[in-house]
């Protein structure tokens, strides 16, 4: 359901936008009123998530952006009140999946990789996002955007699931210090839902898979690569939609008393 004008003129700060969970929060919040501040360093898919939201009659800008490098979330915040005057709500979103392996076979630059994707562009873009909310001294909404894997563990991708226990980490830190300010700050924990990342991510362990079973790698080796839990209660994956509807209802007014939640939009997984 579109709730119409429910983010009228509202500023909203979105990375990740590309596609998958992302764009598809876009295109709903631009629906409900809301003007776009879109990031993602795939340029192109950017791009044309931007120019779907002008199409239906939106506004916004898209910025080709890096933001596990910290100088670039500086200059997100800063291009869009250049260009509004003001940001409103800031949807952190931008992520990874890296690449999946047991502690005793992860190469440190895969660590450095998954956490500089995953947490440090949640860091860098809540640092300035949270100043620039200070200076407006009107308050602020932030919604980052984490995992299951951030609320249990993720058999197979250490690197993956510490990482977003960081971001929920991060997210409870910042509803503690900032409420003083008028600044909510939550978490979206999705499970696996029908994005071309998790497509990606299975396609990966599935050639990991494939590979070990012709190298005559121990059975049990082969099963940790692939994860015991399969489905949740509600036995498919999300749609982006689904995904969208709740980042976006902790963004809305409607949430108006929530902070420092972590928010398991994941059908059930974490409940068994």
């Amino acid at each position: 359901m579109i709730f119409k004008d429910r983010f009228k003129d509202k500023v909203m700060i979105l990375t990740g936008a590309a596609r998958g969970i992302g764009r598809a929060t876009a295109l709903r919040a631009a629906q409900e009123g809301a003007v776009m501040v879109l990031a993602d360093r795939l340029q192109d898919q950017g791009e044309e998530t931007l120019k779907m939201i002008k199409d239906a009659g939106g506004d916004g800008i898209f910025l080709p952006l890096d933001l596990s490098i910290e100088e670039n979330a500086e200059t997100l915040v800063r291009k869009a009140v250049e260009a509004y005057g003001r940001i409103d709500i800031a949807i952190n979103n931008a992520g990874v999946m890296g690449k999946p392996n047991p502690v005793h076979l992860l190469p440190k630059e895969d660590m450095d990789y998954t956490f500089a994707n995953n947490f440090y562009t949640v860091f860098f873009c809540c640092k300035y996002e949270l100043r620039q909310f200070m200076e407006q001294g009107n308050s602020g909404i932030i919604v980052n955007n984490a995992s299951i894997a951030g609320m249990t563990g993720l058999e197979g991708n250490p690197a993956y699931n510490a990482s977003k226990h960081a971001v929920n980490g991060l997210t409870k830190n910042l509803a503690l210090d900032y409420q003083r300010y008028g600044i909510r700050v939550n978490s979206v924990n999705p499970s696996g839902t029908k994005t071309p990342m998790v497509d990606e991510a299975y396609a990966y362990v599935k050639g990991k898979i494939d590979a070990a079973v012709a190298a005559g790698v121990d059975p049990k080796e082969i099963a940790n690569m692939g994860g015991r839990k399969r489905m949740p209660i509600i036995d498919r994956q999300a749609e982006p939609e689904e995904q969208a509807a709740a980042i976006l209802f902790l963004a809305s007014d409607d949430a108006s008393y929530m902070t420092g939640a972590t928010l398991q939009t994941d059908g059930g997984w974490t409940s068994f």
